[in-house]
């Protein structure tokens, strides 16, 4: 009966010990929930058309840009874009391709980068309006992209990430 009791007691005081543990774990440690789902999930199969239906009319960007903060583009940058792209001159690619001088410059041209075939196909320059609708929709801009980006839905956070685009360039393009 001696062991018994000795067994009884020792998973009774584990048993304390884990509702003790966890009571004081979740009393520490705070999950944030975010406002939004930081990688898009998709319920359909990647396709590489590059037909897209109805685009989505945005304002022009270029009135936002004129008092669009650089420091907080910078910001918004490192914390939503800087994990799958880079700004310095002669950076590496990433899982997207390096940035600097990216305004003016032709779409899918970046060496060494492996784009789909919808960026490749997208053709053109980079204008400010382009960055901008990208930014706003990766997805809805360029069907049958590899970009895994949600988006930007707030106007004044695409201008000041374009913003901050726009500095990393030895001669930023001028202002639309």
């Amino acid at each position: 009966m001696a062991n018994f009791n000795t067994v009884a007691g020792c998973v009774l005081a584990s048993a304390l010990f884990a509702m003790v543990v966890g009571k004081v774990s979740n009393a520490v440690v705070h999950p944030q929930k975010l406002d939004k789902p930081a990688l898009a999930v998709v319920d359909e199969a990647p396709t590489t058309q590059t037909a897209s239906a109805a685009p989505v009319e945005l304002p022009p960007i270029g009135p936002k840009l004129a008092g669009a903060n650089v420091e907080a583009g910078k910001a918004l940058f490192m914390k939503q874009c800087f994990t799958c792209h880079t700004t310095d001159k002669g950076g590496a690619n990433k899982v997207g391709p390096n940035l600097w001088d990216i305004v003016g410059r032709k779409k899918a041209s970046h060496a060494g980068f492996g784009y789909s075939s919808a960026m490749s196909a997208k053709g053109g320059d980079w204008s400010y309006e382009d960055i901008d609708h990208l930014v706003f929709k990766p997805t809805a801009y360029v069907r049958g992209t590899k970009m895994a980006f949600v988006g930007l839905a707030k106007e004044q956070e695409r201008a000041d990430v374009i913003a901050y685009l726009r500095t990393m360039a030895e001669t930023p393009k001028p202002l639309p």
